[in-house]
């Protein structure tokens, strides 16, 4: 029985990955949601300084509402 040969490799044209890409990477994601979390407790911060509330939460959602898209 003849010995079996492996096919080349087109190393031409590159590899083909899967069908769909990653939008973002893990670790981007952890620094946007890092980022928005700052920028939320910022914004709760100023809430309460205008408001003078502290009533902590109400401000976080507050500051939520105003800053995160529907």
């Amino acid at each position: 029985m003849p010995a079996k040969t492996a096919k080349p490799v087109d190393r031409s044209k590159p590899a083909r990955s899967s069908s769909r890409k990653r939008t973002t990477s893990p670790r981007s994601a952890a620094q946007k949601h890092q980022a928005d979390h700052a920028r939320i407790a910022e914004r709760a911060y100023f809430i309460h300084l205008e408001e003078g509330s502290s009533d902590e939460l109400a401000n976080w959602l507050r500051a939520e509402r105003e800053l995160m898209p529907a």
